[in-house]
């Protein structure tokens, strides 16, 4: 039996980035923290890990050198992100934005991230081992309210309702089918859809979620839980 985490994929949750942050906002994270604290490993539900994954496309040098599993800063990330070759770049240009911020998670709590099992890592990559226990990084949507941070869009609280509620389901197919129908609400939900294909594939009976929170932050729904499969 597997286990899996479901986390926010806010970069704003990331220790240091809002400088104005509030409590609450703190008491998430240290919720998230405390959810990968269980597992010394996890993997993401991706095929590669990019070579870097940092928050630099919000302007802020800060990232993962996967290589190493080292936090790399300021001019560390710049130089770093200067020497990458043509190829190299294109892969963390292409890869998830997800992926850099349950980087920088994971490391504030000194656990590891890979790729996930039976997928390739990129041959430069010192990344660890594959594993079962997926870490699933999730945005719910932006444009869910008046107040939301995009522009109102019809269905988009419906849309979060019935995400949490297929995966409270007990069943990946119910969360396949959720993420499929929240198309167009400005939700990312591309990493629980490949997380839950995986399950899928398991062929598990031992499927459960249990929320830890599911609590509002500027305006956005925000989801962490924890479960089997």
């Amino acid at each position: 039996m597997a286990v899996f985490a479901v986390i926010p994929a806010a970069p704003i949750l990331v220790a240091g980035v809002d400088l104005a942050e509030t409590s609450h906002a703190a008491q998430m994270r240290a919720a998230i923290e405390s959810c990968l604290s269980t597992r010394s490993e996890w993997a993401l539900p991706v095929t590669q890990l990019p070579p870097l994954a940092g928050l630099g496309g919000l302007g802020i040098d800060r990232g993962i050198d996967t290589r190493t599993n080292e936090l790399l800063e300021g001019e560390e990330w710049v130089q770093a992100v200067s020497e990458l070759s043509a190829a190299d770049r294109a892969v963390c240009e292409s890869a998830h934005p997800a992926i850099a911020v349950a980087l920088l998670h994971a490391h504030s709590v000194g656990v590891r991230i890979g790729a996930l099992a039976g997928s390739e890592s990129p041959s430069s990559s010192g990344a660890p081992a594959s594993n079962e226990n997926l870490l699933v990084p999730i945005d719910l949507s932006a444009a869910a309210s008046e107040e939301a941070p995009l522009a109102p869009v019809p269905g988009a609280a419906q849309a979060d309702e019935r995400i949490i509620a297929a995966l409270n389901a007990g069943e990946p197919q119910s969360v396949v089918t959720a993420v499929a129908a929240a198309a167009d609400v400005h939700a990312d939900l591309e990493l629980l859809d490949a997380a839950a294909a995986h399950m899928l594939a398991h062929r598990s009976s031992d499927y459960s979620f249990t929320t830890v929170f599911d609590e509002n932050l500027h305006e956005v729904r925000s989801l962490c839980g924890t479960g089997t499969y």
